[in-house]
C-alpha cells in the first residue's frame, strides 16, 4: 500500500515539476539556462521505490518528458517518442542500486545522480537535435544550458531529499501496522 501511495505521489510530483520548471524564467546570468526538476524527482523515486514501481515511474516520467519536449521542425520530429522512456529506465536502474544503502549515502548519491542525470538528459537532447539537423554546432551557451541545470539540480537535491523524506514519514505504513498487530 505504501508503494502505491509513493508511486501516486511521484506521478503528482513529476507533473508538478513540469509545471514549476516551465513557470520559472530562464536565467540571464547563465546564458538562458533553465532549472530542470524532472530528473531530480525521478532520481529520488528510483532510489526510494522498489524495482517494478521504479519501472512504472520511468515509463510515466519518460512518456511525459517526450510529450513535453516534443520538438517538431519543418514537419519532422527531432526528438522521437520513447527516447526519454529508455533514458529514465537506464537512469532508474542505476539509481535503484543505492536503494538499500544507508541514509547518508542515499542523500549523497541522490545529489550526484540528480546533477549527472540532468546533464546527461540535456546532452542527449542536444545531440539528437544536432544529429537530426545534420550539423555540429557547439557554442558556449549550449554548454551553460547543459551544465548549469545539472549543477542546480545537484544543489537542490539535498533540500528536496530532506523535505520529501519528512513528508514521507507522515504517510502511514499499513504493512508495518499489520505486522505489529499480529504480534
Amino acid at each position: 500500500m505504501k508503494t502505491l501511495i509513493d508511486l501516486i505521489a511521484l506521478f503528482a510530483g513529476v507533473f508538478l515539476a513540469f509545471v514549476v520548471q516551465h513557470a520559472l524564467p530562464p536565467m540571464d546570468d547563465l546564458q538562458g539556462a533553465r532549472v530542470v526538476l524532472v530528473p531530480l524527482v525521478f532520481c529520488y523515486a528510483a532510489i526510494v521505490l522498489p524495482f517494478p514501481a521504479m519501472l512504472a515511474a520511468a515509463f510515466y516520467t519518460g512518456f511525459f518528458s517526450d510529450l513535453f519536449y516534443l520538438h517538431i521542425v519543418g514537419g519532422a520530429v527531432e526528438i522521437p517518442m520513447g527516447i526519454s522512456i529508455i533514458y529514465y529506465v537506464i537512469l532508474g536502474c542505476l539509481a535503484s542500486r543505492f536503494r538499500s544503502g544507508p541514509e547518508t549515502a542515499k542523500m549523497w548519491m541522490f545529489s550526484v545522480l540528480s546533477g549527472a542525470g540532468t546533464c546527461t538528459f540535456l546532452l542527449l537532447q542536444f545531440l539528437m537535435i544536432t544529429w537530426h539537423r545534420g550539423g555540429w554546432e557547439w557554442a558556449g551557451a549550449a554548454a551553460w544550458r547543459i551544465l548549469a541545470p545539472g549543477l542546480m539540480a545537484a544543489l537542490i537535491a539535498p533540500l528536496f531529499h530532506l523535505v520529501v523524506s519528512h513528508i514521507d514519514n507522515l504517510i502511514p505504513d499499513f504493512s508495518r501496522m499489520r505486522r505489529a498487530s499480529r504480534r
